[in-house]
């Protein structure tokens, strides 16, 4: 799952190793209104659980970063059933350790913001309450996470810059900042000046680099480690050199859920090791694939469970047992 050379080679005490996780949106009980509604989420949650897992014992991170969507009806949810929501990711995405940081922001699943799901006061504070989302995140000497939300145009308050020169300002937001960019995601950047921008949203693994004088110019992300020669490969970054080149860098992380629509799912995974930030994204497996296959597998089971059963009970009620049947002539007056 993990490219060794960036699990292994870079792995030091200087290093801040970053797992990124997009989009999991856990399935609720609204939406989905069909009969199978409760083994599907059964299966996604134990896919998420399983792939989480997977990627902790590879990557062992400083840091976990939520970027919003952590559930899919969580801005629609009843107190109960918000309840029940939150217990269920807390078992499929625990701390894996005391010292682990885990951080999480909102996206419009969560809160709304997107289409008629308004954003209210009181999705936005429970959300808050839940997760203990805060403006900024601070880890001495090595990062400053800023809280960016495009759908809440809310940022943190100005007197949080960041003023450690050993530190590096990372912008964590759902939506994206630098695509269609506008006027808040400028206020934002001139404010906190980022050396790198974390989001979700798009489902898919892309990157934007931009001069800080094209900002309002219509860009195309590049996708990111999604060819098949280049699922693995290594993305390195020099954060002071684009910083002084006044360029910037915006990393769109895919989601890790296999009930998005896209084939392409899997973890960001980053490791800030001195100037240098190094990301690549740990692909896992493609669940519909499987699925697919144990369909297949199970139409010839229930073909010889029919098959059975007509040869156990056909003598009394099986339709496809044979009759004896008298065709008489065709009288012809």
């Amino acid at each position: 799952m993990v490219p060794d050379s960036l699990s292994d080679r870079y792995l030091n005490d200087k290093c801040l190793k970053i797992l990124l996780v997009a989009d999991p949106q856990i399935l609720g009980n609204t939406f989905d209104t069909k009969l199978y509604w409760p083994l599907a989420n059964l299966d996604s949650d134990w896919h998420l659980s399983k792939t989480y897992r997977k990627a902790l014992q590879h990557t062992t991170p400083d840091v976990i970063l939520f970027l919003g969507d952590l559930m899919d009806e969580g801005s629609v949810a009843s107190a109960v059933q918000y309840d029940e929501y939150y217990a269920r990711f807390a078992n499929i995405f625990p701390q894996p350790k005391a010292s682990t940081s885990m951080i999480y922001i909102a996206g419009d699943n969560d809160i709304g913001g997107e289409g008629r799901d308004l954003i209210s006061e009181e999705t936005v504070q429970r959300f808050r309450q839940y997760f203990s989302e805060q403006p900024t995140w601070v880890l001495e000497h090595k990062a400053k996470f800023f809280n960016i939300n495009r759908f809440t145009r809310s940022m943190p308050p100005a007197e949080d810059f960041n003023s450690d020169p050993d530190s590096y300002s990372i912008f964590l937001s759902h939506a994206s900042l630098l695509k269609n960019a506008d006027l808040f995601a400028e206020k934002a950047i001139d404010a906190f000046h980022p050396h790198v921008i974390f989001s979700a949203h798009d489902h898919v693994s892309k990157m934007v680099v931009t001069h800080r004088n094209d900002l309002f110019r219509a860009v195309d992300p590049i996708s990111l480690n999604t060819d098949r020669n280049k699922r693995h490969e290594i993305s390195s970054f020099n954060l002071v050199d684009l910083r002084y080149q006044q360029k910037l860098l915006e990393i769109m992380v895919p989601t890790c859920s296999y009930r998005m629509g896209v084939m392409k799912i899997g973890y960001g995974y980053a490791v800030l090791d001195g100037d240098e930030l190094r990301y690549t994204v740990l692909w896992t497996s493609q669940r519909f694939y499987q699925l697919a296959v144990y369909s297949l597998m199970i139409i010839p089971l229930k073909l010889l469970c029919g098959q059975i059963w007509c040869a156990i009970f056909k003598r009394y009620w099986c339709c496809c047992k044979s009759r004896n049947r008298n065709y008489l002539p065709l009288h012809v007056s």
